[in-house]
């Protein structure tokens, strides 16, 4: 029963010791020193080489199989004890490490490793056979040692180690130097040095955090835009991941780089997405500002149709007077009627006594020779002048009369030009002179009777402009005549 719990408790002891074996698949011990002989109080010195694997973990856990070579000298004054000489041996057995401190040294230069520094406690026992140059001198035999070692660096590790040898007759007890090499070299399948979560051997940079696509190391990034440099299209550029780590382009140079832009090769605002602004209704106004993108209109109307609220010709956005129906030269307003006859006063010679439209808005005791529309002011006589001068004839004033007192009135009649006309008959250059010396004597005559001579201009034409034909008297009468025509207002 007792021996059945004690195989319980060392199996029990030895797998919880099973993450603490020794890593490299292949360590090497070299044990060097001194001790004396226990059958016989003999100075003794030794070394002994010790080779172990650790490729059977799995199913040994700490105990790895090991082989050994020593040997021991003695002095040449202990007569009798290995012959006065040096003896020789093998052995195979098994080293049981308790401790793994593969993750912690006491010196690593370069390195961020950390970890156990408490160190190593194994044993090792072996079968062993020793030689020496006396028959039957030594013979086989066991050993068993102990120590306790530290590591210095990576896979190097030095340490105190005490041995008993029995071999044939003689026992023997040594203490000295241990050093130990693991080939190759590995590292702890738990241990994680730079703390980027890849851990052991799968970590192929321990001292550098790095990503697990890159094995443990770290991503090389030189224009630090976060694309490995492997893949990077742009290293010495940054850019976005989505880009192979180039900067975006702008194809058509309008501001909105590619990847934004939904029309890469055609300019348009950002607004748009960098897309042109269309015009839906095919009105000359962009959709953007057009606030009536179904409908054609002006650019003036905001791209919306015109609206004539009043029907009088004359747009709303245009309209003084939406409400009411008016002249289209005056705003879409209608003229006032200052003595409320019934003719407006744009057109009234008579603004401010009443009369009947068919005199032009005067009283009919004196009948109205002048006609006033928009482009001139009509006269219904003519005004003569004495044959080939431009002297004016009396039964001229009366007519001439009225074209002032109606230009005195109309004062937003700012310019008239009096034209004077002449028939084709004689020399064009007399002609010409003639009909500017009738249009100037027509001129003078208007001041002369108020008008302000910078509302008048005084134009020859001489026989240019005919009215008629010259191929008869009555033609060649028509074309002789003088006009005044309205340029401004």
């Amino acid at each position: 029963m007792h021996t059945h719990f004690r195989l319980v408790f060392l199996t029990a002891l030895l797998a919880s010791f099973s993450a603490f074996a020794e890593q490299s698949p292949v360590n090497i011990h070299l044990d060097m020193g001194g001790g004396t002989g226990l059958d016989h109080a003999v100075p003794l010195t030794g070394a002994a080489i010790k080779v172990d694997t650790t490729l059977l973990k799995s199913v040994l856990g700490p105990v790895a199989p090991q082989i050994e070579a020593f040997g021991i000298s003695t002095f040449n004054n202990f007569v009798g004890y290995l012959d006065q000489g040096a003896a020789f041996g093998a052995g195979i057995g098994v080293r049981l490490r308790l401790f793994n401190d593969e993750k912690g040294y006491l010196f690593n230069p370069g390195t961020t490793h950390r970890g156990n520094l408490w160190g190593s406690w194994y044993f090792d026992a072996h079968f062993a056979y020793g030689f020496a140059k006396v028959a039957n001198e030594l013979g086989p035999g066991f050993d068993i040692g102990t120590g306790y070692e530290f590591s210095l660096v990576e896979a190097l590790h030095i340490g105190p180690v005490v041995t008993f040898r029995m071999l044939g007759p003689h026992q023997m007890l040594m203490a000295g130097l241990s050093v130990s090499i693991g080939a190759p070299d590995t590292i702890p399948a738990e241990a994680d040095f730079d703390d980027d979560g890849i851990s052991g051997d799968a970590d192929k940079c321990p001292d550098q955090a790095g990503p697990k696509e890159t094995n443990g190391c770290p991503i090389e990034d030189k224009d630090k835009d976060g694309t490995n440099d492997k893949t990077d299209k742009c290293v010495d550029v940054a850019g976005p991941k989505e880009n192979g780590g180039c900067p975006w382009g702008d194809k058509d140079k309008d501001g909105v780089l590619d990847n934004d832009d939904k029309c890469v090769d055609v300019a348009g605002p950002k607004e748009n997405a960098g897309c042109p602004w269309g015009d839906k209704d095919k009105d000359g106004v962009l959709d953007n500002d057009d606030k009536c993108v179904d409908q054609s209109g002006p650019k003036e109307n905001a791209g919306c149709p015109d609206t004539d609220k009043d029907a009088d010709g004359t747009v709303d956005r245009l309209d003084a007077c939406i409400d009411v129906a008016g002249e289209k030269d005056n705003k879409g307003c209608p003229y006032p009627d200052t003595d409320k006859d019934g003719v407006n006063d744009r057109v009234d010679n008579c603004i401010n006594e009443a009369g009947p439209a068919t005199n032009q808005g005067c009283p009919e005791k004196v009948k109205q020779l002048v006609v006033i529309t928009r482009e001139k002011l009509v006269i219904k006589d003519k005004v003569y002048f004495d044959l080939n001068k431009a002297t004016l004839q009396k039964r001229s004033f009366a007519l001439l009369d009225q074209v002032s007192a109606v230009l005195k009135q109309h004062t937003e009649i700012t310019l008239v030009q009096v034209e004077g006309h002449t028939d084709n008959t004689g020399v064009p250059e007399q002609n010409l002179k003639l009909s500017q010396e009738r249009a100037d004597s027509v001129k003078d005559y208007l001041v002369k009777q108020g008008v302000d001579a910078s509302r008048v201009k005084a134009v020859g034409f001489g026989q240019e402009k005919p009215a008629d034909s010259n191929d008869t008297p009555a033609g060649r009468d028509n074309n002789r005549r003088v006009e005044f025509n309205i340029i401004g207002k």
